[in-house]
Protein backbone atom coordinates (compact mmCIF):
# COMPACT_ATOMS: atom_id res chain seq x y z
CA UNK A 1 0.00 0.00 0.00
CA UNK A 2 1.12 3.60 -1.09
CA UNK A 3 2.23 5.76 2.37
CA UNK A 4 0.17 8.69 2.99
CA UNK A 5 2.98 11.38 2.79
CA UNK A 6 2.32 15.17 4.24
CA UNK A 7 3.08 17.86 1.83
CA UNK A 8 3.44 20.93 2.96
CA UNK A 9 2.22 22.75 -0.02
CA UNK A 10 2.87 26.60 -0.85
CA UNK A 11 2.14 28.43 -3.53
CA UNK A 12 5.76 28.71 -4.73
CA UNK A 13 6.07 25.03 -4.61
CA UNK A 14 5.78 22.47 -7.59
CA UNK A 15 2.27 22.86 -9.53
CA UNK A 16 0.06 20.50 -7.76
CA UNK A 17 -1.01 18.82 -10.71
CA UNK A 18 2.84 18.19 -11.68
CA UNK A 19 3.46 16.57 -8.31
CA UNK A 20 0.72 14.26 -8.35
CA UNK A 21 1.32 12.98 -11.82
CA UNK A 22 5.24 12.62 -11.25
CA UNK A 23 4.43 10.70 -7.53
CA UNK A 24 1.66 8.84 -9.54
CA UNK A 25 0.91 5.89 -7.47
CA UNK A 26 3.80 5.73 -5.19
CA UNK A 27 2.51 7.76 -2.47
CA UNK A 28 -0.61 8.66 -1.30
CA UNK A 29 -0.69 12.52 -0.99
CA UNK A 30 -2.10 14.29 2.36
CA UNK A 31 -2.02 18.28 0.75
CA UNK A 32 -1.24 20.62 4.29
CA UNK A 33 -2.47 24.11 3.76
CA UNK A 34 -0.08 25.92 6.97
CA UNK A 35 0.33 29.33 5.98
CA UNK A 36 -1.79 32.91 5.03
CA UNK A 37 0.34 32.31 1.19
CA UNK A 38 -2.91 31.60 -0.85
CA UNK A 39 -3.55 31.20 -4.62
CA UNK A 40 -5.28 29.52 -7.08
CA UNK A 41 -2.49 26.58 -6.49
CA UNK A 42 -3.84 26.07 -2.85
CA UNK A 43 -7.43 26.02 -3.84
CA UNK A 44 -9.06 22.85 -1.64
CA UNK A 45 -11.68 22.17 -4.88
CA UNK A 46 -8.08 21.77 -7.40
CA UNK A 47 -6.18 19.49 -4.42
CA UNK A 48 -9.02 17.62 -3.30
CA UNK A 49 -8.61 16.09 -6.79
CA UNK A 50 -5.37 14.82 -5.78
CA UNK A 51 -5.66 13.87 -2.35
CA UNK A 52 -6.76 14.73 1.22
CA UNK A 53 -6.86 18.11 2.60
CA UNK A 54 -5.54 19.18 6.12
CA UNK A 55 -5.97 22.98 6.86
CA UNK A 56 -3.71 23.55 9.98
CA UNK A 57 -3.33 27.63 9.14
CA UNK A 58 -3.33 29.00 12.97
CA UNK A 59 -3.32 25.45 14.92
CA UNK A 60 -0.18 25.44 17.06
CA UNK A 61 2.39 22.10 16.25
CA UNK A 62 0.53 20.23 18.59
CA UNK A 63 -2.67 20.92 17.54
CA UNK A 64 -1.51 20.23 13.99
CA UNK A 65 0.25 17.21 14.63
CA UNK A 66 -3.00 15.83 16.17
CA UNK A 67 -4.80 16.34 12.56
CA UNK A 68 -1.79 14.71 10.77
CA UNK A 69 -1.70 11.94 13.14
CA UNK A 70 -5.89 11.65 12.42
CA UNK A 71 -4.92 11.19 8.86
CA UNK A 72 -2.29 8.49 8.94
CA UNK A 73 0.62 10.85 8.21
CA UNK A 74 3.73 8.16 7.18
CA UNK A 75 5.80 11.22 6.04
CA UNK A 76 6.12 14.46 5.48
CA UNK A 77 8.26 16.56 3.28
CA UNK A 78 8.25 20.28 2.15
CA UNK A 79 9.49 21.57 -1.50
CA UNK A 80 9.96 25.16 -0.58
CA UNK A 81 12.42 26.70 1.99
CA UNK A 82 9.23 28.49 3.94
CA UNK A 83 8.01 25.59 5.70
CA UNK A 84 10.77 22.96 6.19
CA UNK A 85 10.69 24.35 9.48
CA UNK A 86 7.53 23.66 10.04
CA UNK A 87 7.13 20.57 8.64
CA UNK A 88 10.32 19.62 11.20
CA UNK A 89 8.69 20.72 13.90
CA UNK A 90 5.57 18.37 12.57
CA UNK A 91 8.06 15.35 12.25
CA UNK A 92 9.75 16.17 15.34
CA UNK A 93 6.17 15.63 17.02
CA UNK A 94 5.29 12.73 15.34
CA UNK A 95 8.25 10.58 15.33
CA UNK A 96 9.04 11.13 11.11
CA UNK A 97 12.00 10.85 9.44
CA UNK A 98 12.72 14.20 8.31
CA UNK A 99 15.24 16.95 9.01
CA UNK A 100 15.87 17.71 12.79
CA UNK A 101 14.70 21.21 14.43
CA UNK A 102 18.20 22.17 14.93
CA UNK A 103 18.71 20.97 11.06
CA UNK A 104 15.90 22.28 9.50
CA UNK A 105 17.08 26.12 10.79
CA UNK A 106 20.50 25.16 9.00
CA UNK A 107 19.19 24.74 5.78
CA UNK A 108 17.15 27.55 5.99
CA UNK A 109 19.41 30.36 7.91
CA UNK A 110 21.86 31.53 5.80
CA UNK A 111 23.94 32.72 9.34
CA UNK A 112 23.36 29.48 10.80
CA UNK A 113 24.49 27.57 7.88
CA UNK A 114 27.78 29.51 6.92
CA UNK A 115 29.11 29.33 10.13
CA UNK A 116 28.42 25.43 10.21
CA UNK A 117 30.38 24.81 6.78
CA UNK A 118 33.29 27.01 8.17
CA UNK A 119 33.66 25.68 11.02
CA UNK A 120 33.78 22.54 9.71
CA UNK A 121 36.63 23.61 7.38
CA UNK A 122 34.55 23.73 3.43
CA UNK A 123 35.91 26.46 1.31
CA UNK A 124 33.64 29.10 0.70
CA UNK A 125 33.42 32.81 0.52
CA UNK A 126 34.33 35.43 3.27
CA UNK A 127 31.72 36.53 5.14
CA UNK A 128 30.51 37.96 7.88
CA UNK A 129 26.92 37.31 9.84
CA UNK A 130 24.68 40.53 10.07
CA UNK A 131 22.40 40.69 13.78
CA UNK A 132 19.17 42.24 14.52
CA UNK A 133 19.74 45.92 15.35
CA UNK A 134 23.08 46.60 14.00
CA UNK A 135 23.56 50.11 12.33
CA UNK A 136 24.23 51.15 8.90
CA UNK A 137 28.00 51.63 10.00
CA UNK A 138 28.42 48.37 11.84
CA UNK A 139 27.42 46.62 8.38
CA UNK A 140 29.67 48.84 6.44
CA UNK A 141 32.57 47.83 8.46
CA UNK A 142 31.77 44.43 8.20
CA UNK A 143 31.49 44.69 4.56
CA UNK A 144 34.70 46.53 4.60
CA UNK A 145 36.43 43.77 6.30
CA UNK A 146 34.99 40.99 3.75
CA UNK A 147 36.30 43.18 0.73
CA UNK A 148 34.25 44.87 -2.21
CA UNK A 149 32.47 44.04 -3.88
CA UNK A 150 30.38 42.46 -1.67
CA UNK A 151 27.04 40.40 -1.75
CA UNK A 152 24.09 40.81 0.42
CA UNK A 153 22.36 37.87 1.51
CA UNK A 154 18.77 37.76 3.63
CA UNK A 155 18.94 35.23 6.35
CA UNK A 156 16.04 33.26 4.48
CA UNK A 157 14.66 33.42 1.81
CA UNK A 158 15.60 31.00 -1.58
CA UNK A 159 15.20 31.81 -5.76
CA UNK A 160 17.99 34.53 -5.61
CA UNK A 161 15.19 36.68 -4.12
CA UNK A 162 16.67 39.75 -2.36
CA UNK A 163 20.34 38.84 -3.42
CA UNK A 164 22.12 42.34 -4.00
CA UNK A 165 25.61 42.88 -5.01
CA UNK A 166 27.09 45.98 -3.50
CA UNK A 167 29.99 47.42 -5.43
CA UNK A 168 31.51 49.94 -3.25
CA UNK A 169 30.96 51.63 0.37
CA UNK A 170 28.33 54.26 -1.51
CA UNK A 171 26.28 51.39 -3.35
CA UNK A 172 25.78 49.36 -0.09
CA UNK A 173 24.45 52.35 1.68
CA UNK A 174 22.66 52.84 -0.84
CA UNK A 175 21.12 49.50 -1.26
CA UNK A 176 20.72 49.61 3.10
CA UNK A 177 18.80 52.57 2.68
CA UNK A 178 16.35 51.13 0.02
CA UNK A 179 15.74 47.77 1.45
CA UNK A 180 14.76 49.56 5.19
CA UNK A 181 12.39 51.93 3.62
CA UNK A 182 11.12 49.42 1.43
CA UNK A 183 10.75 46.29 3.63
CA UNK A 184 10.47 48.39 6.82
CA UNK A 185 13.45 46.79 8.38
CA UNK A 186 16.98 46.61 8.53
CA UNK A 187 18.80 44.25 6.42
CA UNK A 188 19.64 40.74 8.66
CA UNK A 189 21.35 37.87 6.54
CA UNK A 190 25.06 37.72 5.44
CA UNK A 191 27.93 39.60 3.59
CA UNK A 192 30.08 37.49 1.51
CA UNK A 193 32.64 37.77 -0.62
CA UNK A 194 31.80 38.02 -4.33
CA UNK A 195 33.03 34.91 -5.86
CA UNK A 196 35.14 35.35 -9.68
CA UNK A 197 34.15 33.35 -12.25
CA UNK A 198 36.79 30.30 -13.93
CA UNK A 199 38.02 32.05 -16.84
CA UNK A 200 39.05 29.20 -18.16
CA UNK A 201 35.66 27.27 -18.45
CA UNK A 202 33.27 27.55 -21.60
CA UNK A 203 31.15 31.08 -21.45
CA UNK A 204 27.96 29.25 -22.61
CA UNK A 205 28.09 27.38 -19.07
CA UNK A 206 27.68 29.25 -15.85
CA UNK A 207 31.15 28.40 -13.59
CA UNK A 208 29.11 27.10 -10.86
CA UNK A 209 26.75 23.36 -10.31
CA UNK A 210 24.81 22.08 -7.88
CA UNK A 211 24.67 18.57 -6.43
CA UNK A 212 21.89 16.44 -6.34
CA UNK A 213 21.91 14.06 -3.27
CA UNK A 214 19.49 11.60 -1.52
CA UNK A 215 20.46 11.06 2.29
CA UNK A 216 18.35 7.77 3.80
CA UNK A 217 18.56 6.95 6.78
CA UNK A 218 22.00 8.71 7.18
CA UNK A 219 23.95 7.37 4.35
CA UNK A 220 24.03 9.87 1.51
CA UNK A 221 24.10 8.96 -2.20
CA UNK A 222 24.86 11.87 -5.47
CA UNK A 223 22.68 11.11 -8.46
CA UNK A 224 23.80 13.70 -10.57
CA UNK A 225 25.44 17.15 -10.79
CA UNK A 226 23.69 19.96 -12.52
CA UNK A 227 25.23 22.32 -14.82
CA UNK A 228 23.78 25.82 -15.42
CA UNK A 229 23.82 28.26 -17.75
CA UNK A 230 25.23 32.28 -16.76
CA UNK A 231 23.37 33.86 -14.35
CA UNK A 232 21.32 36.90 -15.31
CA UNK A 233 21.70 40.12 -13.43
CA UNK A 234 20.66 40.32 -9.64
CA UNK A 235 21.93 36.55 -9.40
CA UNK A 236 18.66 35.33 -11.35
CA UNK A 237 18.85 31.71 -12.67
CA UNK A 238 18.61 31.07 -16.66
CA UNK A 239 18.62 27.55 -16.70
CA UNK A 240 20.27 24.33 -15.61
CA UNK A 241 21.25 21.53 -17.73
CA UNK A 242 22.33 17.16 -16.72
CA UNK A 243 24.87 16.22 -16.86
CA UNK A 244 27.30 19.20 -16.15
CA UNK A 245 29.55 19.38 -18.60
CA UNK A 246 32.58 18.67 -15.82
CA UNK A 247 35.70 16.45 -16.23
CA UNK A 248 35.89 13.31 -13.48
CA UNK A 249 38.32 15.17 -11.24
CA UNK A 250 35.62 17.98 -11.03
CA UNK A 251 32.69 15.78 -10.52
CA UNK A 252 34.53 13.98 -7.62
CA UNK A 253 35.85 17.16 -6.39
CA UNK A 254 31.97 18.83 -6.35
CA UNK A 255 30.45 15.56 -5.08
CA UNK A 256 32.86 15.25 -2.04
CA UNK A 257 32.39 18.87 -1.37
CA UNK A 258 28.72 18.33 -1.32
CA UNK A 259 28.93 15.24 1.24
CA UNK A 260 31.12 17.46 3.45
CA UNK A 261 28.55 19.89 3.85
CA UNK A 262 25.34 17.23 4.78
CA UNK A 263 27.72 15.89 6.95
CA UNK A 264 28.41 19.17 8.74
CA UNK A 265 24.55 20.39 8.41
CA UNK A 266 23.36 16.94 10.27
CA UNK A 267 21.41 16.23 7.52
CA UNK A 268 19.88 12.59 8.09
CA UNK A 269 16.90 11.99 5.79
CA UNK A 270 16.49 14.32 2.98
CA UNK A 271 17.06 15.23 -0.69
CA UNK A 272 19.45 17.90 -0.71
CA UNK A 273 19.90 20.33 -3.10
CA UNK A 274 23.79 21.78 -2.87
CA UNK A 275 25.23 24.90 -5.20
CA UNK A 276 28.86 25.16 -5.72
CA UNK A 277 31.07 28.19 -7.07
CA UNK A 278 33.76 26.85 -9.50
CA UNK A 279 36.66 29.36 -8.81
CA UNK A 280 39.85 30.16 -10.25
CA UNK A 281 41.09 28.65 -6.38
CA UNK A 282 38.75 25.64 -7.16
CA UNK A 283 35.63 24.45 -5.69
CA UNK A 284 33.65 26.68 -3.04
CA UNK A 285 30.29 26.22 -1.47
CA UNK A 286 28.06 28.79 -2.05
CA UNK A 287 24.87 26.93 -0.20
CA UNK A 288 23.35 23.61 0.68
CA UNK A 289 19.35 23.36 0.22
CA UNK A 290 17.73 20.36 2.20
CA UNK A 291 15.19 19.83 -0.37
CA UNK A 292 14.49 18.71 -3.65
CA UNK A 293 15.73 21.74 -6.10
CA UNK A 294 13.11 23.20 -7.92
CA UNK A 295 14.02 21.80 -11.58
CA UNK A 296 16.97 19.41 -11.55
CA UNK A 297 14.00 16.62 -10.91
CA UNK A 298 12.38 17.57 -14.17
CA UNK A 299 15.46 17.60 -15.94
CA UNK A 300 17.29 14.87 -15.08
CA UNK A 301 14.13 13.01 -16.01
CA UNK A 302 14.79 13.74 -19.64
CA UNK A 303 17.96 11.62 -20.17
CA UNK A 304 17.19 9.00 -17.37
CA UNK A 305 14.47 6.67 -15.41
CA UNK A 306 15.30 8.52 -11.97
CA UNK A 307 12.45 10.71 -10.83
CA UNK A 308 13.59 12.41 -7.76
CA UNK A 309 9.76 12.96 -7.18
CA UNK A 310 9.41 9.63 -6.26
CA UNK A 311 12.59 9.32 -4.42
CA UNK A 312 11.84 11.99 -2.37
CA UNK A 313 8.44 10.30 -1.22
CA UNK A 314 10.62 7.05 -0.14
CA UNK A 315 12.99 9.09 1.85
CA UNK A 316 10.37 10.29 3.66
CA UNK A 317 8.32 7.46 4.41
CA UNK A 318 11.63 6.16 6.02
CA UNK A 319 12.19 3.70 3.26
CA UNK A 320 15.91 3.26 2.54
CA UNK A 321 17.32 4.40 -1.03
CA UNK A 322 20.59 4.63 -2.25
CA UNK A 323 22.44 5.29 -5.63
CA UNK A 324 26.08 3.63 -6.14
CA UNK A 325 27.08 6.16 -8.32
CA UNK A 326 25.64 9.47 -10.18
CA UNK A 327 22.86 8.64 -12.64
CA UNK A 328 23.62 7.43 -15.99
CA UNK A 329 22.25 9.72 -18.89
CA UNK A 330 21.42 9.13 -22.13
CA UNK A 331 22.12 12.43 -23.85
CA UNK A 332 21.84 16.01 -22.31
CA UNK A 333 18.09 17.24 -20.71
CA UNK A 334 18.28 21.54 -20.77
CA UNK A 335 15.76 23.85 -19.19
CA UNK A 336 16.66 27.10 -20.80
CA UNK A 337 14.80 30.76 -19.21
CA UNK A 338 14.94 33.78 -20.44
CA UNK A 339 15.04 36.86 -17.66
CA UNK A 340 13.94 40.65 -18.44
CA UNK A 341 16.36 43.10 -17.63
CA UNK A 342 16.02 45.62 -14.45
CA UNK A 343 14.33 48.37 -16.34
CA UNK A 344 11.84 45.97 -17.74
CA UNK A 345 8.04 46.68 -16.24
CA UNK A 346 5.74 45.25 -18.64
CA UNK A 347 6.52 42.51 -21.62
CA UNK A 348 5.48 44.54 -24.69
CA UNK A 349 6.27 41.27 -27.62
CA UNK A 350 7.49 37.48 -27.60
CA UNK A 351 8.20 36.71 -31.70
CA UNK A 352 10.79 33.78 -32.42
CA UNK A 353 8.09 31.06 -30.86
CA UNK A 354 7.66 29.14 -33.85
CA UNK A 355 11.16 28.66 -34.71
CA UNK A 356 12.28 27.33 -31.59
CA UNK A 357 9.36 24.72 -31.42
CA UNK A 358 10.65 23.38 -34.91
CA UNK A 359 13.86 22.39 -33.61
CA UNK A 360 14.37 19.04 -32.91
CA UNK A 361 15.77 19.21 -29.73
CA UNK A 362 13.17 21.34 -28.04
CA UNK A 363 10.10 19.85 -26.41
CA UNK A 364 7.83 22.28 -24.40
CA UNK A 365 8.12 26.05 -24.43
CA UNK A 366 6.08 27.74 -21.60
CA UNK A 367 5.39 31.44 -21.67
CA UNK A 368 5.00 32.74 -18.34
CA UNK A 369 4.49 36.10 -18.45
CA UNK A 370 2.11 36.86 -21.41
CA UNK A 371 2.37 40.03 -23.22
CA UNK A 372 0.96 43.07 -21.27
CA UNK A 373 2.01 41.30 -17.79
CA UNK A 374 4.07 42.95 -15.49
CA UNK A 375 7.31 41.79 -14.72
CA UNK A 376 9.41 42.47 -11.87
CA UNK A 377 13.55 41.59 -11.63
CA UNK A 378 13.33 41.91 -7.82
CA UNK A 379 11.04 38.27 -7.86
CA UNK A 380 14.34 36.81 -8.26
CA UNK A 381 14.44 33.84 -10.35
CA UNK A 382 10.74 33.23 -10.68
CA UNK A 383 10.19 36.83 -12.89
CA UNK A 384 11.49 34.36 -15.79
CA UNK A 385 9.10 35.25 -18.86
CA UNK A 386 9.92 32.03 -21.37
CA UNK A 387 10.65 28.85 -20.49
CA UNK A 388 12.50 26.33 -23.10
CA UNK A 389 12.96 22.74 -22.20
CA UNK A 390 14.57 19.90 -24.19
CA UNK A 391 17.40 17.38 -24.87
CA UNK A 392 20.12 17.11 -27.01
CA UNK A 393 22.75 14.32 -28.08
CA UNK A 394 25.49 15.66 -25.98
CA UNK A 395 27.29 18.85 -24.86
CA UNK A 396 28.30 20.38 -28.48
CA UNK A 397 24.56 20.02 -29.12
CA UNK A 398 23.23 21.58 -25.78
CA UNK A 399 25.87 24.62 -26.64
CA UNK A 400 24.69 24.54 -30.62
CA UNK A 401 20.61 24.81 -29.64
CA UNK A 402 20.77 26.88 -27.10
CA UNK A 403 22.46 29.49 -29.56
CA UNK A 404 19.80 28.72 -31.93
CA UNK A 405 17.74 29.58 -29.53
CA UNK A 406 18.92 32.56 -28.31
CA UNK A 407 19.18 34.14 -31.33
CA UNK A 408 15.58 33.12 -32.23
CA UNK A 409 13.94 34.74 -29.34
CA UNK A 410 13.00 38.29 -29.24
CA UNK A 411 11.46 39.74 -26.06
CA UNK A 412 10.50 43.02 -26.43
CA UNK A 413 9.58 44.98 -22.77
CA UNK A 414 8.15 48.59 -22.22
Amino acid sequence: MAPRIAVMHHPRSFFPLDLFQQVGGTADLLWVLSGPERDETTDPRLLRHLGTVVDIAGMGVDRAAEALEEHGTEGIVSFVDDYIEDAAALADRLGLRYHTPEVALSVVDKRVQRTLVSEAGIPGPSFRVVSQGMSTEEIGHLATEVGFPVVLKPAKGSGSRGIELAGSYGELLSLLSFQESSAGGSFVGVIEEFLLDDPGRNPTFASYVSVESVVSHGRTSHVAVTGRFPLASAFRETGNFIPAAEDTSTLAAVTTMAGQAIEALGILDSIVHTEIKLTPDGPKLIEVNGRLGGRPPFVLQEVSSVNLFQVACAVAAGRPVCFRRLVECDGVGFWLMFQPPPSARRVASIDGLATVNDLAEVKITCVTRSIGSAVDAREGTDSKVLTVRGRTKDLAGLAKTVACIESAVAIRYD
